[in-house]
């Protein structure tokens, strides 16, 4: 008998596991998500993002007039993870280009938050809504179901591509200024 109820509690333990470490919210799956983005040509939802460099604020809108690449993300995302080498190498080739990369962070926990950034050097412009994306007026406004996912938003303050796959975001950002 405490064989069996050992079992069952492993069983249970691996099922939370591998919930909390699915990078999906709402039980939607990937297949669908490209149709529920924000299309290209919208307005994109305009948020204040408080930094360590903006403690005060800078709005989505004081970074017109140039490419911004959002990457909504969290930390014990393993998906997110995966991505985060390729993000730095497009930061450190489109940056110097003219493109603003900001990350927001889909944490509740700020240390947890801000330890992943410091120990993987994501040195561009980082935001942590402190919240659940479910909880989130930003994660609302740019329908974000899935982490990560990313929106390139054009210099008039449109979505020009949004995707939840980084490389099809690096073919796209070859394309932008040419």
């Amino acid at each position: 008998m405490k064989n069996i109820k050992s079992r069952i509690m492993a069983a249970m333990l691996a099922a939370v596991s591998l919930c909390l470490a699915a990078c999906t919210f709402g039980g939607d799956d990937e297949t669908d998500y490209d149709s529920t983005m924000l299309a290209a040509g919208t307005v994109a939802p305009v948020f204040t993002m408080f930094t360590d460099k903006e403690p005060d604020g800078i709005s989505l809108a004081q970074l017109r007039g140039g490419y911004v690449l959002i990457e909504f993300w969290r930390s014990g995302c393993r998906d997110c993870q995966a991505v985060t080498g390729r993000m730095k190498e497009l930061h450190e080739t489109y940056a110097p280009q003219g493109v603003t990369f900001v990350g927001v962070s889909f944490d509740t926990n700020v240390d947890d938050w801000r330890k992943y950034v410091e120990d993987n050097g994501l040195n561009w412009m980082q935001h942590c809504e402190q919240k659940a994306v479910s909880e989130s007026t930003v994660g609302s406004a740019y329908n974000i179901r899935w982490v990560p996912t990313f929106y390139l938003i054009d210099p008039e303050g449109k979505v020009e591509f949004a995707t939840i796959d980084i490389e099809k975001m690096a073919e796209k950002l070859k394309t932008i200024g040419k």
